[in-house]
């Protein structure tokens, strides 16, 4: 009997992976790190390289850097609102703004809680904001009419209005969802992204072109689910590996999930979901997998703390341009401490990118920054090895502390790397394999795929 083959795809902020997967079990994976690597040569080539095993379906999450959800970056979108309703954005808590002030708009209707139009839409308001916008040259719009999940009239008069003026238009999704403001700020952000979510979806597309059928690329939801076309997925994007990962690595057990990823750190509770997600814009509505990022963090950058000693910092430094043993990095952090590790050396993504100049940089630093701490030991194994303590204490107390349930299964591809911290624990099993974000994407998306047939 021929094997079937599925390919899972999830691409993160700063790194991609790629899974060829059959009877559950990978075939063939890759890891690439994106500022070095393009992502649609890096699949063209996971692809040639396993042209024998033809997958049937593919299944991607894609999860975009939460920077570009910044209107700044990734373009203001305009917002029209029920009259006396334009100043949502500032009533509602938020410690980032959704878009330009400028492009804020509202109109003279009214639908009532009970689905009665109590004030008729005119499109004469209408025409007029649409010859604002072309004159801004501002292409995207949001509506956000109050009730009109309950009877959608007026939305639907104004979203045809505008495709007809050649605007994108985007409306809130119709769920049982009663809170208005987090329907509209997920609107409002699916709006911001979805031209770089288009850019990177295609892509992925062009990658895949004349191996597998665009019917059979599927992209994976927060909550498990598929779609293709539809717009109101795109900030859901951001929890499908999470969501993927609980219900492929820990549902089954019920125990809770630590992912130690080369970008972050989070903690997924396989049985627990959240209705949304309260995100610097405000509540989103986006039903996931509850997930929490760690205090602790694989590019935490290392400071001195106010007593004059060795600590991490609050902020991450990211991996643009990344720790300071791939060369490029300027200021240490988390990672930089395992430098000469054997194990975080052979990882796949950064196996041939450390940098023997950029090890001697970060040790460099650190010299430099005990020369005015308050530390007595400046001998810099000493320290390397007392801050590797420490980043492991924190890990493993954070895991504990913060966990739903007794059993913990760490994995990911610095589960090797930190397993130490869990020695003690009786309840916590390391994860022999690097189980993979794509690998995980790849059965979800499977049995989500299974269930619509």
């Amino acid at each position: 009997m021929q094997k079937s083959f599925l390919l899972g795809v999830s691409v993160g902020e700063s790194f991609a992976e790629y899974a060829l997967v059959s009877d559950s079990k990978p075939v063939a994976q890759k890891r690439v790190y994106l500022s070095r690597e393009n992502l649609k040569q890096s699949l063209q080539q996971f692809v040639t390289e396993n042209a024998d095993n033809k997958p049937q379906s593919v299944f991607v999450s894609l999860r975009l850097p939460k920077k570009l959800l910044d209107y700044n970056l990734s373009g203001a979108v305009a917002h029209i609102t029920t009259d006396g309703f334009e100043h949502w954005l500032d009533v509602c808590e938020k410690s980032e703004t959704l878009t330009n002030k400028d492009l804020l708009f509202s109109v003279h209707e009214r639908v009532l809680a009970d689905g009665k139009v109590d004030v008729p839409l005119k499109l004469e308001d209408l025409e007029a904001i649409a010859a604002k916008l072309q004159m801004m040259d501002c292409k995207k719009v949001c509506l956000h009419f109050l009730h009109s999940s309950t009877n959608p009239v007026h939305l639907k008069q104004a979203q045809e209005f505008l495709s007809n003026k050649g605007l994108e238009v985007f409306v809130p999704e119709k769920t049982d969802n009663p809170h208005e403001v987090t329907r509209w700020n997920k609107n409002a952000l699916n709006a911001t992204i979805s031209g770089v979510f288009s850019e990177r979806k295609e892509e992925i597309l062009k990658a895949l072109e004349g191996v597998v059928a665009e019917k059979d690329i599927h992209f994976l939801t927060s909550s498990g689910k598929l779609f293709s076309e539809d717009k109101n997925q795109h900030i859901g994007s951001l929890f499908s590996a999470s969501t993927a990962l609980g219900l492929e690595l820990g549902a089954k057990d019920g125990a809770d999930i630590l992912y130690l990823g080369l970008e972050s750190f989070h903690l997924i509770s396989a049985n627990t979901w959240s209705s949304s997600w309260q995100s610097a814009w405000g509540t989103v509505e986006v039903p996931h997998l509850q997930s929490k990022e760690l205090g602790i963090q694989p590019t935490l950058g290392i400071a001195l703390n106010s007593f004059g000693r060795f600590d991490f910092a609050s902020h991450q430094e990211g991996w643009e341009p990344g720790p300071m043993f791939l060369g490029r990095g300027q200021k240490p952090s988390l990672l930089d401490l395992w430098a000469e590790n054997a194990k975080l050396a052979k990882l796949q993504g950064l196996e041939d990118r450390f940098s023997a100049q950029g090890i001697q940089r970060f040790k460099n630093s650190l010299f430099a920054l005990s020369k005015i701490s308050q530390t007595r030991d400046s001998d810099l194994g000493h320290l390397t090895k007392e801050m590797q303590s420490l980043s492991l204490q924190r890990l493993a107390m954070e895991a504990y502390l913060q966990r739903q349930t007794k059993k913990l299964i760490v994995a990911g591809p610095l589960a090797s790397v930190f397993a130490n911290a869990f020695k003690k624990d009786p309840h916590t099993t390391v994860h022999a394999e690097d189980f993979s974000e794509s690998q995980a994407v790849a059965l979800c998306g499977f049995k989500a795929l299974q269930e619509t047939l």
